[in-house]
């Protein structure tokens, strides 16, 4: 009888549990697919590195500490209006970054986290003529991100679900000021935007097979703001950028494991002076595949690629053509009773 009202017990907790998990869920849900209204979008080659693409750890437990440095090779070189691809030889696009993410966690339910990043892009044009090509390169530090994120709903023994939330902001650590033969570059060209921008953050995971299979789903918003660009009062404004991400990771064999996950991005077009520019804007899908190596409790690496799916650009557009990055996680303190999120190896 003890047993019976033991296991009783037991299935009344995880049912309660649950009932929370989903009611957690059902209220962040609307905050998760707000960003979702009325989005048209922004070009691939804007300002700066992948920041909001980045965002992927979770929050960190009471005391631990995540570092993490990711370098980045984004080749530009597709050329599409829509949904269709045109053949273009005469102009390539690369953009080169370097991430630095630093996550803290204040108490086991809320952490603070900073991104800041280096942008080294090159354009080449005329590589049909004779000349073989007139190549731009511009250089320096990126916009950062500062935010605080907050757990929900911890994961546990019994519970698998892990829902969080967060917000911050977009700081125009990065100039947009360059010029080149006395003139201002293009605002794609820029290490930065100029602007503060409002992020908002979230993150919904359950595990399927504990410490071997866990699904996710992130979603991240930025309101950007603008800045003046040319001249006093001319407003430049990059479009909001929405990018959602969902798949499944896991343990392989040994030090090895692996993440699938399936990215959404979509952005407005941008704006100057309140108008709309044309060529600027679009939706994009990609595959990214990821393989992380522990190398002792400290220590942990990966390396993972952006394999286009879908895009549908507004206008004629250079986009992503393939992107491959390699990155270096520091753990120290390292909890995983709260973990840090699909993101980052556990």
């Amino acid at each position: 009888m003890n047993r019976y009202l033991h296991i009783r017990h037991g299935i009344g907790m995880r049912w309660c549990t649950l009932q929370r998990s989903v009611r957690a869920a059902v209220m962040v849900l609307p905050f998760f697919l707000m960003p979702f209204q009325g989005l048209q979008a922004q070009t691939c080659s804007c300002a700066g590195a992948p920041l909001l693409s980045s965002q992927s750890t979770g929050v960190a437990s009471a005391g631990s500490f995540l570092a993490g440095i990711t370098y980045e090779h984004h080749d530009i070189s597709s050329l599409y209006n829509g949904t269709t691809r045109f053949e273009d030889a005469t102009v390539t696009r690369t953009t080169r970054s370097v991430l630095v993410e630093l996550n803290y966690g204040i108490t086991d339910r809320l952490s603070i986290s900073g991104t800041f990043s280096w942008v080294d892009k090159e354009r080449t044009t005329g590589l049909h003529t004779s000349s073989r090509g007139n190549r731009v390169t511009t250089r320096g530090p990126g916009d950062g991100i500062l935010m605080l994120r907050h757990n929900l709903v911890r994961q546990t023994l019994w519970n698998p679900y892990s829902v969080s939330v967060g917000a911050g902001v977009k700081a125009p650590i990065g100039t947009s000021s360059l010029k080149r033969n006395g003139f201002s570059m293009n605002a794609d060209m820029q290490p930065g935007t100029g602007s503060w921008d409002g992020v908002l953050w979230t993150s919904l995971s359950r595990s399927i097979l504990p410490d071997r299979l866990a699904a996710f789903a992130t979603g991240s918003f930025r309101y950007t703001g603008s800045n003046e660009r040319f001249a006093e009062n001319d407003q430049y404004r990059f479009g909001h950028e929405l990018v959602v991400d969902s798949g499944v990771s896991g343990s392989l064999a040994g030090i090895l494991s692996h993440s699938m996950r399936i990215q959404y991005r979509s952005t407005r077009s941008d704006r100057r002076n309140g108008i709309s520019l044309p060529n600027t804007g679009g939706k994009w899908i990609s595959m990214i595949p990821a393989l992380d190596v522990a190398a002792g409790e400290r220590f942990s690496f990966r390396v993972s690629g952006r394999i286009p799916v879908f895009q549908d650009l507004r206008g004629t557009q250079p986009t992503t053509s393939f992107a491959v990055s390699g990155s270096l996680f520091i753990h120290i303190n390292r909890n995983n009773s709260n973990g840090f999120g699909y993101g980052t190896p556990q």
